[in-house]
C-alpha cells in the first residue's frame, strides 16, 4: 500500500498488558513530532496560550456567568465486526457521561477537592448535517481494516476512513479499533482543521451504567476515556504537566505532581502534596475519576468563548437545526443543488435545467481512488465545482458528473495525493472533460497534478493583457504573450524524500541500493544507501514528475560518504522524457570528503533541458566495487517560475570568516533519537560552545559550557530542544530522548 505522513498531535492511552491495564500517554512526544512536521504549530500554540492566560485573568471577576456552552457532536463509527459497530444506545450513553462529567452532575462526585467545578460546558448530538439535512449525529462505515493506527487514517476518506464534518461547527469523534492497545487520542487547539477531533476505541466509548449489552472493557468502561480526550481537545494538559515537580499543567488549582497515577492511588503524595488522582486528566481508572477544577473550567471555556480559537464551535447551532430551513432562493448551496440556488420550489433536490454549457466529467480510477481529487475554477480564481477524494469508489471504477457552466474561461485541475497520477504504475486510470464541441481536457499520466485551461461559449481565450486574473496568474495580467498559463513567480514542491516511513515515491535500483537506518542519515533515522558501481543497481530513482510549465527545477539533497577513495564519485542524472543524462557529478577529494555531512543543490533550466510530463531524477554511485558508500537524505525537488537557486555544495559545519556559524545547518547533533546516554554535537572547525536543553514547556532541563558530548541519561523520554550560542547568536535543534 502507499503511505502518507500526517501531521497530528496525539495522546495515546495504552493498555500495557493483558492482565494489568494502565493508561500511558505519549502526548508530548507526539506533539513534538507534529511540531517537526509543521514548523508554524509551535507559534500558533504559543499565541493560543498567551490569549488563554489573558482571557483567564479577565474571567476572574465573573467566574459564574451563567452562560452554558453547548457543543454539537458527530460520531463516525468505523467497524469491521458487529461488536465494533456499537449501538446508538452505547453512543448516547457516552454523551450522557460527558454531560454529567462536564456539568458536575456525575453520581460519583464527592467533596474531596473543594476546587471541583461545573465547567458550564455540555454536549449534544448534531441534528443537522453540513448540508442542512436532518441527522442523528451518527455515521457508520463498514471496513475490512483490523486496526487503524494513529496516523489519522480514520479521518480521511482517501485512506478508507470518514472525512470530518466542518470542524468549526462540530466536535468530530471517530470510534474505531485503533490497535496496539490504544484507547484513544485527541488533537490540541492549533492543529490542522482537516484532522481536528478525538478518536476512541469502540470498547472504551460509552458506559456500562447507560444500558446493557454494550461492547466495553473494564476498567475503562465508564466513559472517562472520552472525558479525558475531550479535555485535551479543549486545551487541558495532564495534571503532572508531563514532567517532574518543576513542570506544571498551566492550571493553578491542580496540585503539582511528579508523574501519572494509575488505578486509584488516592493517597499518593508527590512534590510535597497529595496528588489529585481523581482528576479526569490523570491516568486513574474510570471509577476513580470524578472532577475538573475551577482552573480547568476557565481554561476550557477560554478557547470556546468569543475570541478563543474554538469560538465558532462554542457558538455552533448544529444541535437546533442550524438556523433557518434551506430553500432554493436563500443564496446558499443546499443539499445536492449543483450550484447556488439552481431554481425550483424544492431543495430536495432542486430540479436543475441547464440553459448554459453542459459539460461532462468522466474519471476512471486506478487502484487508489482515495488519492484522486479535482477542482474547476473560473477566470477569477473562484472554485465553481470540485470533487474527491473517492475512497468509497471501487478500484478501476468510473465516476461521471454533469456540470452546467456559463460562458467563460476555466481551469480544470486533477490531483493525485501520492504523486504518481492515475496511470499507469498502479492501474490504467484516465479522465476526460467534454462538451458538445469535443474534448476540453483529458489525460491520466501525470505526477501530483494535471492542469488544463479552456473556454466555453463566445468568451475569448484568456490573455495576459485582458485585465482579468486567468489561470494561475498570481495577479491580474502578470505579463507575457500567453496565458496557457502565464508564468507564475514562485516555488512548488514536487517531491520530498525523508525516507522515515518508506521510500517516499523513490524506487530501489537493486542490490547496491538499500534503505538504511543509522547515524549516517542526516535527518532523523533513515536515508538511502548507495554503494559501488553496479549501474542502476547502485541507484535510486524518483517518481515521474510533470515539469512542464516551470522555468526552472532544482533538486536539493543531503549526503554523507563512507570509504570513498580519491576521485571516486556519484552522479545526479535526469530523464527528459526520452533519455538519461548526467547533470551533476561529485568526486571525493574534489567535491567532498568522507565522514562529513554535505548539502547540495542542482538546478536545471527550461531553456537548456527539456522539461517533460514524465521527467525523473536519479542518484547513482560510480565508485569501485569495494563497499564505497554514499548516504542520500532529505531530497526535495522544486519547480520554480522565475529565478531560483544556482548549483551549490556546502559542507555542514563550514562557516564564513569571523563567524562560528551562520545558520542552524552549521551544527550537527547525533544520534537522534538518543537511545543511549550521550548526545554528540558537532560545531564548525571543532569549536566549543555553551548550551541549554529545554523541554516542550520552555523549561531549562540542562545547561553547560561545553557542548561536544552531553550526558542526557537523566532526561525522561520525550522531545527536547538544544540551544547553542557562540556569543552573538543562538541556534536551536530538536531531538528525541528515548
Amino acid at each position: 500500500m502507499k503511505k502518507t505522513i500526517t501531521l497530528m498531535t496525539v495522546c495515546f492511552l495504552l493498555v500495557t498488558s493483558v492482565f494489568a491495564q494502565d493508561r500511558n500517554c505519549s502526548s508530548m512526544e507526539n506533539l513534538e513530532y507534529r511540531m517537526q512536521q509543521d514548523p508554524n504549530l509551535a507559534q500558533r500554540m504559543a499565541q493560543i496560550e498567551t490569549y488563554t492566560q489573558n482571557k483567564i485573568q479577565s474571567m476572574q471577576q465573573d467566574r459564574i456567568d451563567g452562560s452554558i456552552i453547548t457543543i454539537p457532536v458527530v460520531v463516525h463509527v468505523l467497524y469491521r465486526t458487529s461488536q465494533e459497530n456499537i449501538s446508538d444506545a452505547q453512543i448516547l450513553s457516552q454523551i450522557q457521561v460527558l454531560n454529567d462529567d462536564f456539568r458536575r452532575m456525575n453520581a460519583d462526585a464527592d467533596n474531596t477537592w473543594s476546587q471541583a467545578a461545573d465547567t458550564e460546558i455540555q454536549f449534544c448530538m448534531a441534528t443537522v448535517d453540513p448540508n442542512g439535512n436532518p441527522t442523528n449525529g451518527i455515521t457508520r462505515k463498514s471496513t475490512n481494516k483490523t486496526s487503524w493506527g494513529t496516523n489519522d487514517a480514520m479521518k480521511k476518506s482517501s485512506q478508507g476512513g470518514v472525512d470530518p464534518w466542518d470542524t468549526s461547527q462540530y466536535l468530530n469523534m471517530w470510534v474505531c479499533n485503533i490497535g496496539g492497545g490504544i484507547l484513544g487520542y485527541a488533537q490540541f487547539p492549533g492543529g490542522s482543521a482537516a484532522t481536528d477531533g478525538v478518536v476512541m476505541g469502540p470498547n472504551y466509548f460509552g458506559s456500562v451504567n447507560g444500558g446493557s449489552g454494550f461492547y466495553l472493557s473494564a476498567p475503562f468502561n465508564l466513559g472517562r476515556t472520552t472525558t479525558h480526550e475531550v479535555g485535551h481537545f479543549l486545551n487541558l494538559r495532564h495534571i503532572w504537566g508531563d514532567g517532574g515537580c518543576s513542570v506544571d499543567d498551566f492550571v493553578s488549582d491542580t496540585p503539582t505532581s511528579d508523574g501519572a497515577n494509575y488505578g486509584c492511588a488516592t493517597s499518593h503524595v508527590s512534590c510535597g502534596t497529595t496528588d489529585m488522582v481523581q482528576n479526569y486528566m490523570d491516568y486513574s481508572d474510570d471509577a476513580c475519576m470524578n472532577l475538573y477544577t475551577q482552573g480547568q473550567r476557565d481554561r476550557m471555556r477560554a478557547v470556546l468563548l468569543p475570541g478563543g480559537v474554538r469560538a465558532s464551535l462554542g457558538a455552533s447551532t448544529k444541535c437546533d437545526g442550524g438556523g433557518s430551513t434551506p430553500t432554493c432562493s436563500d443564496g446558499i448551496q443546499n443539499g445536492d443543488e449543483t450550484g447556488v440556488d439552481c431554481g425550483g420550489s424544492s431543495c430536495a433536490p432542486c430540479q436543475t435545467a441547464c440553459n448554459d454549457n453542459d459539460v461532462n466529467l468522466s474519471i476512471t480510477f486506478d487502484n487508489y481512488p482515495e488519492e484522486t481529487a479535482w477542482t474547476l475554477t473560473n477566470s477569477g480564481g473562484q472554485t465553481v465545482a470540485s470533487g474527491g477524494t473517492y475512497g468509497s469508489q471501487p478500484d478501476g471504477s468510473t465516476y461521471t458528473e454533469s456540470l452546467c457552466l456559463p460562458d467563460g474561461c476555466y481551469t480544470f485541475t486533477i490531483t493525485d495525493a501520492y504523486g504518481d497520477g492515475i496511470c499507469c504504475a498502479y492501474g490504467n486510470g484516465s479522465y476526460s472533460l467534454t462538451d458538445s464541441s469535443g474534448v476540453l481536457a483529458s489525460g491520466g499520466s501525470f505526477s501530483s497534478s494535471d492542469v488544463t485551461d479552456f473556454c466555453l461559449g463566445s468568451s475569448p481565450a484568456p490573455t495576459c493583457t485582458d485585465g482579468v486574473q486567468n489561470g494561475d496568474e498570481t495577479g491580474i495580467d502578470c505579463g507575457g504573450s500567453s496565458c496557457a498559463p502565464c508564468s507564475t513567480p514562485g516555488t512548488t514542491i514536487l517531491s520530498e524524500g525523508y525516507f522515515e516511513s518508506g521510500w517516499d515515491g523513490w524506487s530501489d535500483g537493486g542490490s547496491d541500493c538499500a534503505r538504511y537506518s543509522g547515524s549516517n542519515s542526516y535527518e532523523n533515522n533513515y536515508s538511502i544507501r548507495l554503494r559501488d558501481n553496479s549501474g542502476v543497481a547502485s541507484a535510486m530513482t524518483s517518481p515521474s514528475l510533470n515539469l512542464t510549465g516551470f522555468d526552472q527545477v532544482e533538486i536539493e539533497f543531503y549526503f554523507y560518504a563512507v570509504s570513498m577513495e580519491n576521485g571516486e564519485d556519484f552522479w545526479v542524472r535526469y530523464y527528459n522524457g526520452s533519455s538519461w543524462s548526467t547533470v551533476a557529478a561529485y568526486a571525493r577529494g574534489t567535491s567532498f570528503n568522507n565522514n562529513t555531512f554535505y548539502t547540495a543543490t542542482v538546478s536545471l533550466n527550461a531553456s537548456e533541458v527539456n522539461f517533460a510530463s514524465n521527467s525523473q531524477f536519479r542518484f547513482q554511485c560510480d565508485a569501485s566495487g569495494n563497499n564505497d558508500q554514499i548516504y542520500i537524505d532529505q531530497v526535495t525537488i522544486r519547480g520554480i517560475n522565475g529565478s531560483g537557486k544556482v548549483d551549490s555544495i556546502r559542507a555542514l559545519g563550514a562557516s564564513e570568516p569571523d563567524s562560528v556559524f551562520e545558520s542552524e545547518e552549521d551544527f550537527v547533533i547525533y544520534p537522534n533519537p538518543v537511545k543511549g546516554s550521550t548526545l554528540f554535537v558537532k560545531l564548525p572547525n571543532g569549536v566549543d560552545s555553551s548550551f541549554r536543553i529545554i523541554n516542550m514547556l520552555g523549561q531549562t532541563m540542562m545547561q553547560g559550557d561545553s557542548v561536544k558530548e552531553i550526558n542526557v541519561s537523566n532526561l525522561k523520554s520525550g522531545m527536547y530542544f538544544i540551544e547553542v550560542n557562540d556569543g552573538d547568536e543562538t541556534l536551536t535543534k530538536k531531538f528525541i530522548k528515548q
